[in-house]
């Protein structure tokens, strides 16, 4: 980089900061900071969460998978957007309704104030954690760009910006920078794709350089093979259904269909976007092949490809992609502790104002222990290793007891619920780090364990409170609210047009999952049904998303 592309970049650091801070005097009330007063409109609400999903932990660790072990790790976007589109038309729906800020909130809804403090607490550290994987990631890219090798510095300098403007204000600022920071990131990456593949002689240069199990979308063999997609897909739906960072955006719609639509349009837009981070990661193999850490291979290719003045405008992209994660999860953490630890247990008779200053001293607080975690990230193998791993073992159980059995079963009750979560959680560390079993299986023995011990528990020592049990199922059709409106949104639809919708939307699906176990056998045609599957479920599901 140059001296031109320093002040490129200094600009728009400073056009965020302005843009982030100004929200400052809009916040004033809690519900302004955590949910933007709930006023966020579909299209918004889309670009927020397009911008939220999108991040260097994409352009850095998932681009340094497609460098290391080939294009399947799309599914890894692919079926997480799968999953917003199913968390839209069943899930958050009953959530809104419930006008709730966190889904530990929901858990004392539906079980007990412990629930939603026990989950809240080991949910603050595994948002940070997170956050650690994503500055990590901005470190790694800023080294060779820049040329000024500091991994700690890097950290400092791309997250102080985001937690001053997110501690001032809240969700209004998140959501405002979040909508300019989408646009530089898709410019960004539009850029540097196709100078990228003209570089390798476009995609037959491509074909001609790699293996081909490289360029196989579903295959039977390999870390990221057909197996890596069901259980992917399965955290996806455990992500779009419990993640506080995008629920907290989703929380912030004007009303149930706006979220409905928002989440099935983020779905559909990120979609073509994984393509723009994934491809150039596999020109990177053909351009640089060797790379002793394949987090570097965006990096590298930026640094050698780009002339300066560009370079400055991508590097804005990729800045983009990262500040929009970290006020998003910084936001949810101060959320979850002001709102589920302070508000409910430290201080019950708190004013506004005393929440409001517990959610920017957190959020700061945060913004420390972030830099912290991040250094802790090589240890673990990498960014997509690092948080394959955590997800695995934390997210499933939580997916479990809140999700499927705090929405479709009544028998579920907190003493089942605790020991749900805790026997899962310490099945899935036993599993990965005793064992050594490896993402797939760890995803599937957390959620296995969890399922099983959360109904023992549960019929072994009583029936729950069916006064809690009534307001969660009430949830589940159109509220009042709705029905004053006239904006309704029913889950089960009611009319010829929405069942047909419904329909489409299934037959995706069944034709996803036979092109996946297709994979098993090696099947040629495995990549195409999949992905045909993958098209026809998001085309029903946008069809029901604007039918009723």
């Amino acid at each position: 980089m140059n001296y031109a592309d320093y002040i490129i970049v200094f600009v728009f650091m400073a056009i965020t900061f302005y843009v982030g801070s100004i929200f400052y005097k809009w916040v004033g009330t809690s519900d302004d900071f955590y949910v933007a007063g709930r006023k966020l409109t579909p299209f918004i609400l889309a670009a927020v969460l397009t911008a939220t999903n999108v991040n260097l932990y994409s352009f850095i660790g998932q681009a340094g998978i497609a460098y290391k072990e080939g294009v399947a790790i799309l599914w890894q976007t692919w079926t997480g957007n799968m999953a917003l589109v199913f968390s839209g038309l069943f899930v958050l729906p009953i959530l809104r309704r419930l006008k709730i800020r966190t889904i530990p909130e929901f858990l004392e809804l539906r079980y007990s104030k412990g629930v939603r403090t026990f989950v809240a607490i080991i949910w603050i550290f595994r948002l940070a954690f997170w956050l650690g994987v994503i500055s990590y990631t901005a470190a790694i890219a800023a080294q060779p760009i820049t040329g000024f090798h500091s991994f700690t510095f890097w950290i400092l300098t791309f997250s102080v910006v985001a937690i001053v403007y997110t501690t001032l204000g809240g969700m209004w600022s998140v959501a405002f920078t979040d909508l300019m920071q989408f646009i530089f990131m898709l410019a960004g990456a539009l850029i540097v794709l196709p100078i990228a593949m003209r570089q390798i002689g476009w995609w037959p240069g491509m074909t001609a350089a790699l293996p081909p199990e490289s360029l196989t979308l579903v295959s039977s063999a390999g870390a990221y093979n057909w197996k890596f997609i069901l259980a992917i897909f399965l955290l996806g739906i455990e992500w779009a259904c419990v993640d506080q960072g995008l629920l907290q955006r989703a929380f912030g719609a004007e009303n149930t269909k706006t979220v409905v639509k928002g989440l099935v349009l983020a779905g559909i837009i990120t979609t073509p976007f994984a393509l723009l981070w994934n491809i150039p990661g596999l020109a990177a193999r053909v351009l640089f092949p060797g790379l002793e850490n394949a987090d570097m291979a965006i990096p590298t290719l930026l640094a050698s490809i780009l002339p300066n003045v560009v370079l400055g405008l991508v590097v804005c992209g990729l800045m983009s992609s990262h500040l929009s994660t970290i006020s998003a999860n910084l936001n949810g953490v101060a959320t979850i502790f002001a709102s589920d630890i302070y508000e409910n247990v430290l201080k019950r008779n708190a004013t506004d104002k005393q929440i409001l200053l517990t959610a920017r001293i957190v959020t700061l607080v945060t913004g420390f222990g972030m830099v912290v975690f991040a250094h802790l990230i090589p240890l673990m193998g990498g960014a997509v290793n690092a948080y394959l791993t955590i997800i695995a073992i934390m997210d499933m159980p939580l997916f479990v007891i809140a999700i499927v059995y705090g929405l479709l079963w009544r028998g579920a009750n907190w003493k089942g619920a605790i020991a749900g979560y805790a026997c899962g959680t310490v099945a899935g560390i036993i599993g990965q780090f005793v064992f050594g079993l490896g993402f797939n299986l760890t995803t599937f023995i957390s959620a296995g364990v969890t399922l099983v011990i959360t109904p023992v528990v549960s019929i072994a020592t009583g029936k729950p409170d069916e006064l809690k049990l009534s307001h969660i199922w009430k949830a589940k059709r159109s509220s009042e609210e709705e029905e004053k409106s006239k904006n309704v949104y029913n889950i089960i639809p009611r009319t010829h047009l929405g069942i047909s919708a419904l329909s489409m939307y299934f037959i995706g699906f069944c034709i996803f999952i036979i092109g996946v176990i297709l994979g098993s056998t090696g099947s040629s045609a495995a990549s195409v049904v999949a992905v045909i599957g993958m098209v026809v479920y998001f085309l029903g599901g946008l069809w029901r998303a604007y039918t009723n």
